[in-house]
C-alpha cells in the first residue's frame, strides 16, 4: 500500500512563495546544543540535508564543522539553499531538485538529516529507512520534528486545525520514533522531547479571538519556563522531539 504524504510539491512551493526572505548570514541555529554534543568539526566528511529548500540548518552544519554540504529535496525554492551559502561565503552544495523516493545517489553520507521531514508520511518506518540507507557505515543521522501531540495538539487544535491536518501526530512520540530506527537497525545515540515549552502557528491571518489565544498560550508557556525551566524536555509542552543514531 503506497504510504500517505500528507503535503505535495505544489504545497511546499507555494509555502515558502509565502514565507519568502532574502538570505543572512548565518550564525546560530535551532538545535545547536545537539549538534556541538554529537558533531566534531571534520572537512572531509559530508552532510546530507533531506528537505533542504529554504532551510538554515545545512548552512550553519557546513559552516560549524566544515562538512561538504549536499541537499535534496523537490521543491523550487532549493535555489535559495545555493543562495544563502553564497551570501555566507560558502563553497556551493551540492543540491539534487528530486524526488527523495526515486534517487539513487552513488555515495553515502557522513551525516544525514532532516528537520520537520517525516512527520508529513503516515508510516515513518520506510521513510527512516530511505533515510538509513544514505548513511555510510559509522555515519549518523539526525532527525528532528515538531511535536504536535499530548497537550501541544490541544493548543494547535485551538489555533491551526488545517496545520495539523498536514502532520501525522500519531508518530509524535518517543515510542513511535525508536521502533523505527531500530527497525531501519540504528543505534540511538539520543532520542527526547526537546526544550520545556515552545509553540507556533503558521496563520497570519488570525481573528481577534485567535489573537487573544495565541497571546494567552505565549504567556501560559512563559509561566510553565519559568517555574521549570529552559531546558526541561517533556512529553506535554516540548515543542520538539529530537533523535541522534548511529549506523553500525
Amino acid at each position: 500500500m503506497e504510504n500517505k504524504n500528507y503535503t505535495d510539491k505544489k504545497f511546499w512551493d507555494e509555502y515558502f512563495n509565502r514565507h519568502e526572505h532574502k538570505p543572512s548570514i548565518v550564525e546560530n541555529s535551532l538545535f545547536s546544543d545537539i549538534f556541538d554534543k554529537y558533531l566534531t568539526a571534520d572537512e572531509n566528511k559530508t552532510v546530507l540535508e533531506i528537505g533542504c529548500a529554504d532551510s538554515n540548518f545545512l548552512c550553519y552544519l557546513a559552516k560549524k564543522f566544515g562538512y561538504q554540504a549536499y541537499g535534496i529535496d523537490y521543491s523550487e525554492a532549493i535555489t535559495k539553499t545555493a543562495e544563502l551559502f553564497k551570501f555566507n561565503s560558502l563553497p556551493e552544495p551540492k543540491l539534487y531538485k528530486e524526488d527523495l523516493f526515486s534517487w539513487r545517489p552513488d555515495i553515502k553520507f557522513d551525516l544525514v538529516c532532516s528537520f520537520g521531514f517525516i512527520e508529513h508520511f503516515d508510516d515513518i518506518n520506510p521513510i527512516i529507512k530511505k533515510h538509513a540507507e544514505l548513511v555510510a557505515p559509522g555515519g549518523k543521522l539526525i532527525v528532528t520534528l515538531p511535536h504536535f501531540a499530548h497537550f501541544q495538539y490541544f493548543l494547535h487544535w485551538m489555533i491551526d486545525r488545517d496545520n495539523l491536518k498536514k502532520h501525522n501526530t500519531k508518530i509524535m512520540n518517543l515510542g513511535s520514533i525508536r521502533n523505527a530506527l531500530i527497525n531501519s537497525g540504528l543505534k540511538i545515540e539520543h532520542l527526547s522531547y526537546y526544550k520545556t515549552f515552545g509553540f507556533w502557528t503558521e496563520r497570519n491571518n488570525l481573528n481577534q479571538w485567535g489573537k487573544i489565544l495565541n497571546w494567552g498560550i505565549i504567556k501560559f508557556g512563559k509561566v510553565v519556563t519559568k517555574i521549570f525551566g529552559y531546558n526541561r524536555p517533556n512529553f506535554l509542552f516540548s515543542p520538539h522531539i529530537v533523535c541522534v543514531a548511529v549506523k553500525g
